[in-house]
């Protein structure tokens, strides 16, 4: 019972730090947390110490934790990593999917044409929808660290889109793109995959954040 209301907290915060809710170098208020999700303190710790793990909390010591900063230096700098991270990832995906993979590839893309219409405005379903495209890929590519370092590199993402005040991609604009990358995989083409994870991120949001602040980087220099 207490990791399930472990996960529930985590998922919760790591929400409400990803879309801004919780913006950056707000302070955790345990106490209207307790309340508000209804737990003790033994998981809602346990959560905050998985969001230390991924750099979305700061701890100070004592006197609690804090929600990470997010300065335009890190959000480019992560993005340019999420891009390179991805790409490989889906060309070992491409090299090492199994059948299993390929099954879950076509499970996700059921789920979201029987549920898109009904989603169409829910941001939470569609930020889950993505992230879990993003998520069986760097399964499939048979790599834990990939899979590890992914999570980290998505929330920051996404933070930076919110932090922006840059609009989401709906999911409903995404599904060719995601089509593209499964194909490619699913035929064993290394570098399509590649290719068409490159694509899919630069036509997403992030690329105009990423060139954004790339030049507001190189006028500080």
């Amino acid at each position: 019972m207490s990791d399930r209301k472990s996960d529930h907290a985590y998922t919760e915060l790591r929400r409400r730090i990803m879309t801004a809710e919780l913006p950056p170098n707000s302070l955790i208020d345990e106490k209207a947390l307790l309340e508000d999700l209804g737990i003790g303190r033994t998981p809602l710790r346990e959560a905050v110490l998985r969001l230390e793990q991924e750099g979305l909390v700061t701890s100070l010591g004592r006197r609690g934790y804090l929600v990470a900063d997010a300065s335009p230096a890190d959000l480019m700098r992560g993005y340019e990593l999420r891009r390179e991270l991805e790409c490989f990832t889906a060309g070992l995906a491409a090299e090492r999917r199994t059948q299993e993979d390929l099954d879950r590839f076509e499970a996700f893309l059921a789920g979201v044409d029987a549920e898109l219409d009904a989603n169409n405005d829910n941001i939470a379903w569609q930020l889950a929808k993505d992230e879990e495209f993003h998520h069986i890929i760097a399964r499939a590519s048979d790599n834990r660290f990939a899979e590890q370092y992914l999570n980290f590199l998505l929330g920051l993402s996404v933070r930076s889109l919110y932090v922006a005040k840059v609009p989401i991609t709906m999911v409903r604009d995404e599904l060719d793109s995601y089509r593209s990358v499964l194909t490619a995989i699913r035929m064993r083409d290394v570098a399509a995959a590649r290719a068409a994870m490159g694509t899919h991120l630069t036509v997403n949001p992030m690329q105009a954040i990423f060139d954004t602040l790339t030049g507001r980087i190189q006028k500080v220099k």
